[in-house]
Formats: structure tokens, sequence, C-alpha cells
């Protein structure tokens, strides 16, 4: 599904301008509800960079990790206010298209309003040990359902408060963060929602493109709650009278924002977690990995960590901390760090960072190792540590089967965790043996959202 060049986005034009009787380029809004921002682009089809971004910052509820729905929402629609300053309002574009978060739900009433907090990708009560048993919540349902079922996937949380009574009693359906924008920007009150996004919430059945509705009702689930797939690519509604599409998977977004020949690219994607993907044209049992639908193209070979960004962000108060501790002074680290893990490219310390352990529940933490007098150093310790971090995702593309590593030539790495760390993309680039690139599109989650419903509205 080639689209455009290596250098640049799509260059074709599905617009029409009926008062001068000729083609326009289309120009699509698009938003990405992440987890710690949220962003909101403007893309004209065919010119290289993005016409117009802004972002906000998004953030959890006190003690856990859950975020407040509609405090998202109004944050949204303050950006949507700055969008038509720009010209990209839903009034003003041609389509509006929404990227957001994977795995995480939130519950909805009769009338189409929240009555539940998002419970985010990161809910670790599935790791909670059922009642009277020894298995955590996310094992027991993978067991009852034959699907591999982790905490923070929706499909899971929906089960642990279900058996804890713990369902909103006026709630009649489950969504994603975005499915719910969704809801808001176009007045529906059942949300309607992309295979990107069911499957993510796990129990989906790939072949069918389906929620496996019987395996899940016979483990326990309640079934009643699961929102209707939109397999066609039809708008879920208007807003303004502009069509506004079924969100898409922050992971598929970013992925189709990102990469221009995907059949011989890898995607490395370091947000608060981290990814790497490659694109298969067929369906493949890949074990340890997740596979995930990609449109109606193909599919995405997931290797998911919960150790991203997040983690080297904990090494820079580590430090801070340190400083702060001796000195009493406030320290800017990520400068400083970068130089001295630079110094240190030839160290055999060796850190693996798993800070939150892994999605199948494990709670080993991470290690160092090699510790030497002469590589305890802040440097060696920077250095190592963003190596793990690297080696983590390599171990994750390592179980690929060979078949879909053969002939990959580049990495396209998006997201700020490793943008905006050097040192981490030259880690990567060492240990995957292959260049690693940088698109001209910054915010890609967003970015491939409004691509996506340029090409929707085209019809393609």
């Amino acid at each position: 599904f080639k689209r455009g060049s290596r250098t640049g986005p799509g260059s074709g034009l599905c617009g029409f301008d009926g008062n001068k009787g000729e083609e326009k380029a289309l120009k699509t809004l698009g938003i990405d509800i992440g987890t710690t921002s949220i962003c909101a682009v403007g893309w004209v089809e065919g010119q290289e960079n993005l016409a117009w971004t802004e972002s906000i910052a998004n953030e959890f509820l006190p003690e856990c990790w859950e975020q407040d729905a509609d405090v998202i929402i109004r944050k949204v629609r303050g950006l949507l206010e700055k969008a038509k300053e720009a010209g990209f309002g839903p009034d003003q574009a041609d389509a509006v298209g929404i990227s957001s978060q994977m795995h995480g739900i939130v519950y909805t009433d009769r009338e189409g309003k929240a009555v539940s907090p998002l419970y985010t990708w990161k809910d670790e009560r599935g790791n909670e040990k059922c009642t009277g048993c020894e298995d955590s919540y996310a094992r027991v349902l993978s067991e009852k359902t034959g699907y591999s079922l982790f905490s923070g996937y929706g499909m899971v949380t929906h089960y642990c408060l279900k058996e804890k009574g713990k369902i909103p009693t006026d709630a009649i359906k489950l969504a994603g963060i975005g499915d719910y924008l969704a809801m808001c920007l176009t007045g529906r009150k059942e949300p309607v929602i992309d295979s990107s996004m069911a499957a993510s919430f796990g129990g989906y059945d790939l072949e069918r493109g389906e929620f496996d509705r019987q395996a899940l009702e016979k483990a326990g689930v309640d079934v009643s709650f699961l929102p209707r797939i939109e397999k066609a690519g039809k708008p879920v509604g208007t807003c303004e009278g502009v069509p506004v599409y079924c969100a898409i998977g922050d992971n598929q977004a970013s992925f189709y924002g990102a990469l221009r020949h995907p059949e011989d690219q890898v995607s490395v994607n370091v947000g608060t977690g981290s990814q790497v993907s490659v694109f298969g044209s067929r369906l493949q049992t890949v074990g340890g990995a997740d596979v995930r639908p990609f449109f109606d193209r193909g599919y995405l070979y997931v290797g998911a960590s919960l150790n991203g960004g997040k983690v080297y962000e904990r090494l820079a108060d580590f430090f801070k901390e340190t400083v702060y501790a001796f000195t009493g002074m406030r320290l800017i680290a990520y400068d400083m760090m970068e130089k001295l893990g630079e110094e240190a490219a030839d160290t055999a310390l060796e850190v693996n960072p798993l800070l939150y352990g892994s999605r199948s529940g494990g709670r080993e933490g991470g290690s160092v190792s090699g510790l030497t007098f002469d590589n305890l150093h802040p440097g060696d310790l920077i250095r190592a540590y963003v190596r793990g971090m690297a080696e983590e995702l390599h171990r994750m593309y390592q179980g690929f089967p060979e078949e879909l590593r053969r002939d990959r030539k580049e990495i396209v790495a998006s997201g700020n965790g490793i943008r905006l760390n050097r040192l981490l993309a030259r880690e990567v680039e060492a240990r995957f043996g292959m260049p690693v690139r940088f698109g001209q599109i910054r915010e890609e989650a967003a970015a491939g959202a409004a691509m996506y419903a340029a090409r929707r509205t085209c019809g393609k």
C-alpha cells in the first residue's frame, strides 16, 4: 500500500472546489489522545509538513492509572478552538480523524455520557489475584478464553470490575477514549469502534474481525457492554457538517503517519511505553507478540513494552534527586546525561531497566550487572541503561518470524521518547544493525489520523 514518496506524504488530490471548477487539496484535522499529551494537527494533502500543530498535557488522576474522560474532552475542545483560529476547525476541514491510546476503556450511559474514569492501559488490577484463587484475573481470563490477555487490556479490566461488582450501575456500554471523543463530537449515544481499537481490548477474533463473544461470555464476561465494530470505514457521524471517522489505535496511526514503504521498514515508537512493529499482508501466529488489524491492508506485528520514555525520565529524576540531596540545586539533567553517555560508549556495564515489569505481570524489576571499579561512573550507567532499553526492543523484534524480519532495510523511529533521546537512537541503530531515520512529521499519531480520514473521505 505504498503512498507517496520516501520524502513526504502522498501527493494525490481528491478534493474538488465547486466554485472554481477545479480540484483542490484535501485538508483534514487529526486528533490524538495520548497517555501524556493530547495533540491536534492540520494536514493538507500533498504537503510534506503539517500545516498546524498544537498540544496540551494529559495526566493521571491522583495515585492511580486512571484519567478523567470528561477533562480530556474539555481539553480537546480547547484545542478545537485553536484549530479554528488556524483554519482547521471541524467546520473548516474536510474531515476529522481521531487516534487514541489503546487498550483502556471508559463506560457510558444511555445518553452517551461517561460514567466512569478512563481505565488506561497501565491499569494493574488485572494482576491482582482472583478471590479464592492463586492466579491473577488476567491469567484466569486468558485460560478461560484461549486468548493472551494482560492487565490493562479493556476486556481484563471489564472482567475485574464485574467480578468485584464495581461496574457503574448506569453504564450500558464501554469504549476507548477516542471512541468517546467521537461520540461527544457527533452527538452519538452509543459508541461505534474501529477494529484496531476492538482488537486492543482483547478477546478479538482476527480471522472473523469480531469479538469472540461466545468464548468471552462462557468465561464470565458481560458481552452486552461491547460496542459495535465498524468495518466499512464509514463516518460515525458529523461535527458541524464534517464527517468524523472512528478512532483508530495510536500504534496503527503512528505507523501510517510515519512509514512510506512498510514492506521493508521497521517501526520503533517510544512514548510512555515502547513498541516495535512490522507490517505483514497475511495473518500469522506469532508467540509473544501482538497481531493487530491494520485497516483493510493487513496486520501489524507488534512487540509492546511497559518500559519506554518514562523509564528514561525516571533515570533523569534519580540524578536530579541526587544532586539536590547533596547540593540543594535544581538540575536540568537531560543535556548532561547525553554528554556523559556519549563519553561511555565502550562501557561493559549492563543494565536491564524493566522498572515497570512486563506485560505478563512479572514484577522482577530491572537489574545491573558487570559493575566494576572501572565503570562505576554516571556516564557508564546512562549508556548501559539506554543500551538496555534498545536491547528490550530488539529482543521483542527477534521474536517475530524470520519471514517478517527478512529484507528490512531501515528503522523509522517515532515518539518523543526516542526523537529527543539521541543516545537511544544510536543504540537502537547499533543493536538492530539498520539505519534509524526520523520523518519530517513529528506528531505521527495525530498526522496518521488526519491522513486516514483523508483516505476514507476519498473512498480509498
